[in-house]
């Protein structure tokens, strides 16, 4: 049987792809901390399931800084690595408003289809 699964808790996604055509490493991202002081760096890693070893995972989220952009909002890069593993990380600015972000990854012109949030705390 085929399916998708998705479950979402304390800062980390997932997205299962059921079924015998996807025998892979299930796709996730996770930021540490979940909660951050401005200023502070933050980790990232996750699976970028299919994408290809060496290719670039773009992470974006308006609570990071803008050295670079995707579609307008920040973004950093984490290459992937065996099994799909990528990891990163990342200060966010001293000057960013306090509050929830979600944080969601990009890899090989698709969407990874999950996210998380990030508070930034003051």
């Amino acid at each position: 049987m085929r399916g998708i699964a998705v479950a979402a808790a304390s800062g980390i996604a997932t997205l299962v792809l059921v079924g015998a055509a996807f025998a892979m490493t299930p796709v996730f991202l996770k930021v540490t901390p979940t909660a951050v002081y401005r200023g502070h760096v933050v980790t990232i890693r996750g699976n970028a399931g299919s994408c290809s070893v060496g290719d670039a995972v773009t992470i974006i989220s308006r609570a990071f800084v803008h050295t670079h952009d995707f579609a307008g909002v920040p973004a950093v890069f984490a290459k992937v690595k065996s099994g799909g593993a990528f990891s990163t990380t990342t200060r966010i600015p001293a000057r960013r408003r306090a509050g929830r972000y979600a944080v969601s990854a990009r890899c090989g012109g698709g969407n990874l289809g999950v996210f998380v949030r990030l508070t930034v705390r003051a």
